[in-house]
């Protein structure tokens, strides 16, 4: 397993990409990148995606309905998995804003890619 020092620097890219990523190809790819060939995601409107292929769906539908998007978030370690909570504020594409508040949680594999993440939102 990566140590904690990878696996928090990888949480801190995933928000500070999705910041940018409504409107900047390279930030969604990089998002893309921090997961694992593997790796699942289950949303907080419980979407799902199971390998890369449809995580890349996944996040190019998710920051496609989105023009700009805001992170504040804290993560904590607990054992092996990882807890992230966050709010976000944006502007959706049809021009409304929103605000949000939830949880991420995270697992990693031995090289410091997510291989499963959970959003619940509160």
């Amino acid at each position: 397993m990566a140590d904690v020092a990878t696996n928090l620097n990888t949480i801190q890219r995933y928000f500070k990409f999705s910041d940018f990523a409504s409107c900047d190809v390279d930030s969604l790819n990089e998002i893309i990148d921090l997961f694992s060939e593997s790796a699942s995601i289950k949303s907080g409107i419980n979407e799902t995606a199971k390998n890369k292929n449809e995580i890349s769906d996944f996040f190019r539908s998710f920051f496609g309905r989105n023009k700009q998007l805001k992170h504040i978030f804290e993560t904590r370690s607990i054992n092996d998995d990882y807890k992230t909570e966050w709010v976000v504020a944006g502007l959706k594409s049809d021009d409304t804003l929103f605000s949000l508040h939830g949880f991420d949680y995270y697992q990693f594999d031995d090289d410091g890619k997510i291989v499963d993440l959970k959003v619940v939102i509160e």
